[in-house]
């Protein structure tokens, strides 16, 4: 039996977001946060960033009329309105994030990762190590890449090929649930490697023990070339790790290919879920909107708002007509 239809989406309806409370929470003490950050907060969570003012005003400019808009005309009636631009930053707006997610989650799915399976492998720090990367921010990445090095050479070895392309996708959050700083790496791994004939080998063991070693030498290694740590303190940190023997000999499959129908279909409930509306579908007649123009001039913005502020303002002034009986 065929698919059903998709449900249509419902129509475009303007968010307010200086009603919310983490818009008035930003508006109103971002500034007194940039002027106490370094007596109150710098020792714990390092110096003040330049890039979080960045973020928090775009986000207090996100959806919001004054800072820029598009107009949407539809075709087959006289309807138009005007759509404010989005901020289209991560974590700080939650709308703007989300759909980020969601649209590099599908790319993920339908473009770059390989129809086999994959596990996630998450590397924590010590905490000892850990204030160095407050104040050496591209410590983050060398680390990624040194955990992302550490889980190829594990697999090869574990598969006893040395020439297999290992899949990883590194992401690196730097807090945890209680916004404590705690930089941790999120891998999303292949489970297993191709050769270069294309044939993929499955990871037969999970080996955490010998991983955790690798990665720990590895780390270490890394502070004592950037002159972060002694040889010795290193040394002092190391522990030696017994190996452990594979349970099962590496498994060699074709690699599958995944239709583009088919990847596309996965994620179509999480996307109608966050994409919940078309701004482009016409609130009168349901029929197709486009844009006409965007408007990013102060002098234009301020004048077209004026003119419909003050239109709406002589509308509500009007008496309604009264309805008590005569």
């Amino acid at each position: 039996m065929p698919n059903a239809a998709p449900a249509a989406r419902g129509v475009y309806k303007p968010r307010r977001p200086q009603a919310s409370p983490l818009f008035r929470l930003v508006k109103d003490h971002l500034h007194r946060l940039q002027t106490d950050y370094d007596d109150r907060f710098a020792r714990e969570y390092g110096p003040w960033r330049p890039v979080v003012a960045q973020v928090a005003n775009k986000f207090r400019a996100c959806r919001v009329l004054d800072h820029g808009f598009a107009r949407i005309r539809c075709d087959a009636c006289p309807h138009e309105y005007l759509l404010a631009f989005s901020c289209t930053c991560r974590y700080v707006c939650p709308s703007c994030h989300a759909k980020r997610l969601a649209i590099w989650t599908q790319w993920l799915d339908t473009t770059l990762l390989a129809p086999v399976p994959h596990r996630q492998v998450v590397m924590t720090i010590p905490k000892r190590l850990r204030a160095y990367r407050l104040y050496r921010r591209r410590l983050l990445g060398a680390i990624a890449r040194v955990a992302a090095r550490t889980v190829t050479a594990a697999i090869r070895t574990l598969t006893g090929e040395r020439d297999l392309a290992v899949g990883v996708v590194a992401c690196l959050p730097t807090h945890g649930s209680r916004a404590s700083w705690h930089p941790h790496r999120h891998l999303l791994v292949t489970d297993g490697g191709f050769r270069p004939d294309g044939i993929f080998v499955s990871w037969p063991v999970h080996d955490t023990a010998r991983l955790t070693e690798a990665f720990r030498r590895a780390v270490l290694r890394l502070f004592v070339r950037l002159e972060l740590f002694e040889e010795d303190q290193a040394a002092g940190m190391r522990r030696q790790a017994e190996p452990v023997a594979l349970e099962a000999p590496p498994v060699s499959i074709p690699a599958p290919r995944l239709a583009a129908t088919e990847a596309a279909r996965r994620l179509a409930r999480p996307l109608q879920l966050i994409f919940e509306v078309d701004p482009l579908a016409c609130p009168t007649c349901r029929g197709p909107m486009r844009i006409i123009a965007c408007i990013t001039q102060p002098s234009v913005i301020d004048q077209i708002l004026t003119h419909l502020r003050s239109r709406t303002a002589h509308a509500d002034a009007r008496s309604p007509p009264s309805t008590r009986p005569l």
